[in-house]
């Protein structure tokens, strides 16, 4: 497997004048590793989220949390749930329109870009860790092939 890795900036805002941070980042797998990703459904495997995506995230549930427990009987309390039951579904619909990468998504070629270096990082740190942890779960996925494994202590 291999990872490969471009950084860029542009700048970008109303006026242009605030520099956005771009990771463009596509993993490489050999057929077997294919085959392997696709036999043990690792495709789905999460490998980041965007702040903005655990943001929205927070925010719905935390409205759905509320519209639920919203007590009375009253158009009042009807009211307030059906406004937390909305801004719900509206923090629900940013959350999925924020960045998430997967294995599949890694393996077609991601693009990424992030107000600032930090938040970047942070997502390339998250992909270098994701390939390795993937990694190991194709090696380990190859000796489920009935080998018995001798440990010593």
């Amino acid at each position: 497997m291999q990872l490969k890795l471009k950084r860029s900036q542009r700048m970008g805002g109303m006026m242009g004048g605030k520099v956005l941070f771009a990771l463009d980042a596509r993993a490489d797998l050999s057929k077997d590793e294919q085959t392997l990703v696709s036999k043990y459904g690792l495709g789905k495997i999460v490998v980041y989220d965007s702040e903005a995506r655990k943001k929205h995230g927070e925010a719905a549930y935390g409205n759905f949390g509320d519209a639920a427990s919203t007590q009375g009987l009253g158009m009042s309390s009807a009211g307030k749930s059906l406004w937390k039951n909305a801004r719900g579904i509206a923090s629900a619909a940013l959350m999925a329109l924020s960045l998430r990468v997967t294995v599949d998504s890694l393996m077609s070629g991601q693009h990424i870009e992030c107000k600032d270096l930090d938040e970047l990082l942070g997502a390339e740190a998250a992909i270098l860790d994701a390939c390795k942890h993937l990694k190991a779960y194709l090696e380990t996925s190859l000796t489920f092939d009935g080998r018995e494994e001798v440990v010593e202590f």
